[in-house]
């Protein structure tokens, strides 16, 4: 039960507009009636935590509309509470936050903030009371005062058109790519979508077209033939609100004696696929994947197949997803291998002597995430750029991204991959109780 002193010390906050309560100060003028333009947007961004966050666009056709109801008109889950005069107060979005009844869990709260055109700023009133125009850029952050800032929105937008391209191509029976790669490509799709909130019932071409939940509920099951493709279609549906079906092998249906021994890639993608569904990961998987390290840091994505960015970074983020300390000496070890692969443009190649290209680059920029540290920082910076440097060169005016620079068209695998990383969330389902030990971590990696 809060007391009366605390109950004040939130007001104080409230009025020094830290905290999101839509104030109607009567001094505070409204902005003048304009002539309406078709089609206004304002680009709405929610981080939940260090590793989860979404990008939305609200279309509206006043000539401003407030903080609050572009939040509100997100289509995103909002909970609110009139405080009797005080205004309206945002207590959670999507589930994260504080319920109606009780709506301050100090010293977390939702912030809200907008992007200046470089960096994040906070918002002088409330956000029922703060007119948003056209291109305006808010943003909504859950966490203490001071905490982890919401990632730049460049590379956020980078995402939005990049989902836009890859909503365009959809096949009619809600699935994506060639007859022959469907399935696999269609779980690539779920990731990607998943990954910025979007359900896979919701993705379709029309309203009495297939979805992408009803494609791989009928088809996903095909792809599973290991304990990798079991693993990767787990977290898969897991992001995309598809229930994992009955018919189809989980990971451990391929483990011998609690392992599958084909790899780190295989091994890693199997653990994460086992935490999206729920269940205990065997300790001799985990030790199995520590036992896969390389001598320089690296692993091998399968026995003989030489060490690489693409598994190592998955290896990063299925032990620590399982539990493993970002500072454990193997992790630390793999992150090290990572920085050393960094080309001048910034971007990762998939072995040291490639070049750089957008699949592997994502896949490291997930593992940085991952591991709590900032992939602009002079850590990952080679030649003055980072991977957002790279990225942008390799990304097509129509969102989609190459493979590699050399290339003329636009990737659909690369596509896919490099959304989730641009959105700064991981391959895993990482936990709260990760979050909470994750923001212990050495200043050295802020």
């Amino acid at each position: 039960m809060r007391t009366r002193s605390s109950f004040f010390a939130v007001i104080a906050v409230v009025l020094m507009g830290i905290a999101l309560l839509g104030i109607a100060h009567p001094w505070l003028a409204r902005a003048a009636e304009a002539q309406p333009a078709a089609n206004n947007t304002v680009s709405v961004v929610v981080q939940f935590s260090d590793t989860d966050r979404l990008i939305r666009k609200v279309e509206f056709s006043s000539a401003t509309i407030s903080g609050l109801d572009a939040l509100l008109n997100s289509g995103l889950d909002v909970v609110t509470k009139d405080m009797r005069g005080l205004g309206i107060a945002v207590c959670s979005i999507e589930g994260v936050g504080c319920p109606a009844n009780d709506c301050f869990a100090f010293p977390k709260y939702w912030s809200y903030e907008y992007w200046d055109g470089s960096q994040w700023q906070g918002h002088n009133s409330g956000a029922a009371t703060t007119d948003r125009s056209n291109g305006d850029i808010d943003g909504w952050r859950w966490g203490v005062q001071g905490g982890t800032p919401i990632v730049p929105y460049p590379q956020l937008e980078r995402a939005w058109n990049a989902l836009q391209w890859l909503k365009s191509q959809q096949n009619s029976d809600g699935g994506y790519g060639t007859p022959i790669s469907a399935a696999s490509s269609s779980v690539e799709s779920a990731l990607a979508f998943g990954a910025n909130h979007e359900k896979a019932e919701d993705l379709k071409q029309g309203l009495s077209a297939p979805s992408l939940k009803d494609y791989l509920i009928a088809n996903a099951g095909s792809n599973i033939t290991n304990a990798s493709t079991a693993g990767k279609t787990a977290v898969g549906t897991a992001k995309s609100g598809i229930p994992f079906q009955s018919g189809w092998n989980k990971p451990s249906h391929y483990y011998s004696q609690g392992i599958y021994q084909q790899g780190a890639g295989f091994q890693s993608w199997a653990i994460l696929g086992a935490l999206a569904l729920g269940e205990q990961v065997p300790e001799q998987a985990i030790q199995y994947l520590m036992s896969l390290s390389s001598s320089d840091g690296g692993w091998e994505w399968s026995p003989g197949w030489g060490k690489d960015t693409n598994a190592t970074a998955m290896a990063i983020q299925a032990l620590i997803a399982a539990g493993k300390h970002p500072l454990t000496p193997e992790i630390q070890a793999g992150l090290t291998y990572l920085r050393s692969t960094q080309k001048d443009d910034g971007g990762f190649p998939y072995a040291e002597n490639f070049g750089s290209d957008a699949n592997s680059t994502a896949y490291v920029l997930q593992a940085i995430y991952a591991a709590g540290q900032d992939p602009r920082s002079a850590l990952w910076t080679k030649n003055g750029k980072t991977a957002f440097d790279f990225l942008a060169t390799v990304q097509l005016a129509d969102g989609s991204f190459k493979w590699q620079s050399s290339e003329t068209s636009g990737n659909l695998l690369a596509t896919q991959q490099v959304i989730p990383a641009l959105l700064g969330v991981p391959s895993a389902l990482l936990t709260p109780e990760y979050i909470i030990y994750r923001n212990f971590l050495p200043l050295i990696y802020k």
